[in-house]
């Protein structure tokens, strides 16, 4: 790898990363219950409960993402941005085109969010 690929990764790596941070900021912070309403109807705290869960989840789909990111950031400066942190074989290169964060090749990747999922049910 160039220093020139190495400068437009970083690019791109640092480009998703400010997006991210303006999405997380125009979203504000997670809202809270609303207790100004006297009338606290079980179908409007389920509702506000689901809203509160959905800004969770995707403040949690963010952080990942910004985690990852740091993970290729760290991987770039060592030199192994492209290799699978798994099984360390070459990620495909149509993959960090289009993922540039990717750490682990597809095969890998599926695995390791299956593993997720399945210690969530536990």
């Amino acid at each position: 790898m160039t220093g020139a690929d190495t400068q437009q990764i970083e690019a791109r790596l640092e480009a998703r990363l400010r997006e991210l941070t303006r999405t997380r900021d125009a979203v504000g912070p997670v809202p809270g219950p609303d207790h100004a309403d006297v009338v606290n109807h079980p179908a409007d705290l389920a509702g506000d409960l689901h809203d509160r869960e959905v800004d969770a989840g995707t403040r949690l789909i963010w952080q990942e993402e910004e985690t990852r990111i740091a993970e290729a950031r760290r991987a770039l400066a060592g030199g192994t941005y492209g290799t699978c942190l798994t099984c360390g074989s070459q990620i495909a290169p149509q993959r960090l085109e289009a993922v540039p964060e990717a750490v682990r090749c597809l095969d890998c990747q599926r695995h390791f969010e299956g593993a997720h999922r399945q210690r969530a049910r536990l």
